[in-house]
């Protein structure tokens, strides 16, 4: 029995291998750049395909962003100059837009938008007669 289960094991991995496309080796730069990607995805760079609505999580995004800053620290004097280059340009584009969303939150969503997700014109208000 213990060598059916082996054998079903490597066939539903062989079978997963086979689905999914080999994934590159993991170095600095990758990992930065996935980090990156996860902070740029907690401050509404990625919308939802299924609902078109935009995922936002400030708490988050900074917390990524600060793990990125502990990096950098943690690694002075190590990294390649392609690698600081990237870690430096990723944490800028980061803070940057970090910043803008806190200083210019977006508008909460409203009962207003439609379903293709364009906002319906505001009635105008009837000035009351006095």
């Amino acid at each position: 029995m213990a060598e059916e289960s082996k054998e079903s094991t490597s066939d539903s991995s062989q079978s997963t291998e086979q689905e999914r496309p080999k994934l590159p080796p993991v170095d600095f730069s990758a990992f930065i750049a996935e980090l990156g990607t996860t902070a740029f995805a907690y401050l509404g760079g990625l919308q939802n395909p299924e609902t078109n609505e935009v995922f936002l999580d400030l708490e988050m995004a900074k917390r990524t962003i600060d793990t990125i800053e502990l990096l950098k620290e943690k690694t002075t004097g190590n990294l390649t100059v392609p690698e600081s280059n990237l870690l430096d340009n990723t944490l800028y584009n980061l803070r940057m837009a970090y910043i803008r969303l806190v200083n210019n939150p977006p508008p909460p969503p409203t009962s207003e938008t439609s379903e293709s997700g364009s906002k319906t014109p505001p009635e105008k208000a009837k000035p009351e007669s006095e």
